[in-house]
């Protein structure tokens, strides 16, 4: 029997007691890395079987699936458990819808249209791993359409659906199992499969949840693990001020480009598991072209046996996301060229290959197959709409007497192994969406690519990145900073500084500027940003906002309908009404949700002010000036401004400490202008400084 610790055992109990009560729908294990979720996920398949369940365990993409199984495997000793795709467990073949006429260069002329099977669930329990990656935007793409286009509804709508001939509820469970503050889906601002008020106000679920946050004792000596908890614990806090990769221990690492794809190319000649995780595709594209010509001499040499591919698109056996090795490659390229309406010609580029990977049971499987090599040096993530468009008209081009409507079309497509030719890229750099779920033994994260650091997605990225590493984490170009730095007191002059300040932007939202905001109302940003983001959660965009005396006017949109509401505020910035614009003409269902997100935002704690961050400071201060003959007297707090007085003997003055609304600090200048405390600004100045280099 597998060995639990207290909090694991715990956990199992509250996942038991779940499975034995009919009232309660869904259950949410949380936890990050390293808190040994798997593990608790491999107990409780041995606790059903002695409970006389069954489960079905599945992931969002084939890599994660196949990483799940073979760990339980691995766990349990045992190879005989399964996992599949969530696809794969819920979705029926797909229908061909195809568009003859079609002209347009973004039009593909075709879909696959994938429905909902209506087959009864087996399983007496869905255990889904790596949830935060299951989204519920709808997701409906040119060529493929999965279900609804939103995943987690049509997993809902699978276990819940009555089949014919039944009366009672089904009886089959859902168990989502993730780490929150991994990257969420694309499209997302949440892991919506995580979250407890989600799933009880989209689909009326009755969930219950536990969080694992003892690291377990293998764990507990790991760098990349500590590094990151300390990300974590700053994406729960919402503070985005601080970030640090440095470590003395030998499982981190720091990198040049050079030395990175030196390391990745003698991973690969080692036979040991190493990837790059980038920001784009386009660094993904630039990484694997160097990489390739480091190892075969020329980046545009055709593929070679050994390399490393990336599944683009499902094709049993492979699953998109699946990393697979090359054995065989057939000689020559079939190239077709396919005239389109329009004008347009396509090059569509074909191989034989054989290929292998590891399934979930360790055992390695070789399919011979067909590639499409038109992805694997192109900068997108997928085929352009004319390729897809080129592959349908190729089909039709060699089978002329087949029906779009007539069933041998449906099957003869399906079957063709040139339309349905697998679609590849290189395999050794993947951006950080395409890498999660995996796992590697060494992973490099090249942070170059983002702007401005100081926000939730990058640290999400972040965590998600380094995350995926198991053993060892290079580094290359990651970024550094602290709330306060000597920068605060270099490179401006006051006046000029002072000068500013009426219409510097505080908060570094773009919306600062779009919708004309000012020092005046400097506050309502983050009043702003709260109701953006919920809005922007109920499908709400953000039209028009007007600044009045004491009231904030939005225009707001959703699905072509328009609605103005209102709010009202105090001297304090305080929300003290809200209500829809007098004489507006809104839609009435529009308004009622925007308001009900307004008094949601207007009852919660405000959080302007960081009172634990503006301490820190304060204490940093009080540190610097100990031993000295200066001593902190007064301080007065007002909206992105500290104003600290400060004395010694003979003088008093006062200083500002400007910080903006990423809990950084930005700026310092003497009340009054330069010279007004007759020197004890720059010796405080001189102080603090020497105290942060001691301290480094």
């Amino acid at each position: 029997m597998i060995e639990l610790n207290a909090e694991q055992s715990s956990a199992l109990q509250a996942i038991k007691s779940f499975l034995r009560d009919d009232d309660i729908d869904a259950f949410i294990l949380r936890g990050s890395a390293g808190t040994g979720k798997t593990t608790l996920i491999a107990r409780l398949i041995e606790a059903l079987d002695e409970m006389n369940l069954s489960c079905a365990l599945m992931a969002p993409t084939g890599r994660a699936a196949r990483i799940i199984g073979n760990k339980i495997g691995q766990i349990a000793g045992d190879s005989s458990y399964g996992s599949s795709t969530i696809h794969k467990e819920i979705y029926s073949s797909p229908k061909v819808s195809v568009n003859e006429n079609a002209e347009a260069e973004n039009d593909p002329g075709v879909r696959l249209v994938f429905p909902l099977k209506t087959d009864e669930p087996t399983a007496s329990l869905f255990v889904i791993d790596e949830s935060s990656m299951v989204g519920d935007k709808e997701q409906s793409g040119d060529f493929m359409q999965f279900g609804s286009g939103r995943l987690l509804s049509d997993v809902v709508q699978f276990v819940r659906a009555k089949r014919p001939g039944r009366t009672e509820r089904p009886l089959t469970k859902l168990l989502f199992v993730g780490d929150p503050a991994q990257l969420p889906p694309v499209g997302d601002n949440i892991s919506p499969a995580l979250s407890d008020e989600y799933l009880a106000r989209e689909f009326g679920l009755r969930v219950a949840s536990f969080e694992l946050r003892t690291v377990m004792r293998q764990a507990q000596g790991s760098a990349i693990l500590a590094r990151a908890r300390e990300i974590r614990d700053a994406i729960e806090a919402r503070r985005f001020n601080r970030f640090s990769l440095t470590s003395k221990l030998e499982d981190i690492q720091r990198a040049d480009v050079r030395q990175a794809v030196d390391l990745v190319e003698k991973g690969i000649r080692d036979r040991d598991s190493s990837v790059v995780v980038v920001h784009s595709n386009s660094i993904a594209l630039e990484y694997n072209r160097t990489i390739r010509e480091r190892r075969w001499g020329h980046a545009g040499m055709p593929i070679q046996i050994g390399e490393t591919l990336l599944v683009n698109k499902n094709k049993p056996p492979f699953s998109n996301g699946d990393l697979v090795r090359v054995m065989k490659v057939g000689a020559e390229p079939k190239t077709i060229v396919v005239p389109l309406r329009g004008g347009h010609r396509v090059d569509l580029s074909f191989r034989e290959v054989s290929l292998a990977f590891r399934d979930t049971d360790g055992t390695i499987v070789k399919h011979d197959t067909l590639v499409l090599e038109n992805l694997l040096d192109a900068p997108g993530r997928q085929l352009s709409a004319l390729e897809q468009r080129a592959l349908l008209v190729d089909f039709r081009m060699r089978h002329p007497h087949l029906r779009p409507a007539s069933e041998e079309f449906q099957r003869t497509i399906r079957d063709d192994a040139y339309f349905n030719a697998l679609q590849v890229k290189y395999g050794y750099a993947l951006t950080c969406h395409k890498a999660q779920g995996g796992e590697w033994k060494t992973v490099v994260v090249d942070f170059d690519g983002f702007g401005d650091p100081r926000n939730e997605h990058f640290y999400r990225w972040a965590y998600t990145a380094i995350t995926r590493a198991a053993e060892r984490l290079v580094l290359i170009n990651p970024p550094e900073f602290e709330p306060y730095n000597d920068e605060i007191w270099r490179g401006k002059d006051q006046e000029s500084a002072i000068a500013e300040g009426a219409s510097r932007d505080p908060s570094g939202d773009p919306d600062w500027d779009r919708f004309s905001f000012s020092s005046s109302v400097a506050p309502l940003i983050e009043v702003h940003q709260k109701l953006r983001s919920a809005w922007y959660a109920r499908g709400i965009t953000i039209d028009q906002l007007r600044h009045l005396d004491y009231c904030e006017r939005y225009t707001l949109t959703r699905e072509g309908k328009r609605a103005s509401v209102q709010y009202h505020y105090n001297g304090q910035f305080k929300i003290s009404r809200s209500g829809e614009v007098p004489g507006s003409v809104s839609d009435r269902l529009l308004a009622d949700d925007a308001l009900a997100i307004l008094g949601e935002v207007a009852g919660k704690k405000d959080a302007i002010q960081p009172d634990a961050f503006i301490q820190e400071f304060l204490d940093l201060m009080d540190r610097a000036l100990a031993g000295s003959p200066i001593a902190r007297t007064g301080v007065e707090l007002s909206p992105y401004r500290l104003r600290v007085s400060v004395a010694d003997a003979s003088r008093r003055g006062d200083i500002d400490f400007s910080f903006n609304g990423k809990s950084t600090w930005t700026t310092a200048q003497e009340v009054g202008g330069p010279g007004r405390t007759n020197g004890l600004y720059e010796d405080v100045k001189r102080l603090m400084s020497a105290d942060t280099v001691g301290n480094q």
